[in-house]
């Protein structure tokens, strides 16, 4: 992400502000915002996402912090029907010469003895869906990256 620091983009993704969640891919952004601080914030503090993932899946659920490595690192757990579910997107980055060099994983599926549930998750979420969600993360981090860009200027 060109003209974009690691320190930028962990406060944006720690506590986004909703009118520039909004405004990053109208389209397919509804809502992405801070529900609850943890006695550990940002550990445990839960947010609420509703997008569509290249206007083919909508995604609305809340996800809790699991690590929030300041700033290097951001790892989410969907959570619903009050419970933690088997759904992590784990967020690297770090500063560059070039800019703000970003690695994201998404990990759905059990571990242990629980992967014996895997097969029925990937009807799901299966290969069409994986390739939709890292179309859309590509024009997703390129519009961010021109978002934070602007709100610097003001």
């Amino acid at each position: 992400m060109p003209s974009s620091s690691a320190t930028e983009f962990y406060n944006f993704m720690i506590d986004p502000p909703a009118e520039i969640y909004r405004n990053w891919l109208p389209e397919e952004h509804y809502e992405f915002h801070l529900v609850s601080h943890s006695d550990k914030s940002p550990v445990n503090d839960l947010l609420y996402f509703d997008q569509n993932i290249g206007n083919k899946y909508r995604l609305k659920f809340y996800a809790i912090i699991k690590e929030a490595n300041n700033p290097n690192r951001i790892v989410f757990q969907m959570h619903k029907f009050g419970m933690n579910l088997p759904g992590y997107l784990e967020l690297d980055f770090l500063d560059t010469a070039e800019g703000l060099l970003l690695t994201e994983t998404l990990r759905i599926g059990l571990n242990g003895f629980g992967r014996v549930c895997d097969p029925i998750i990937k009807i799901f979420f299966g290969n069409r869906f994986f390739e939709v969600f890292r179309v859309h993360h590509k024009r997703e981090w390129q519009n961010l990256s021109e978002i934070l860009l602007s709100t610097k200027r003001i």
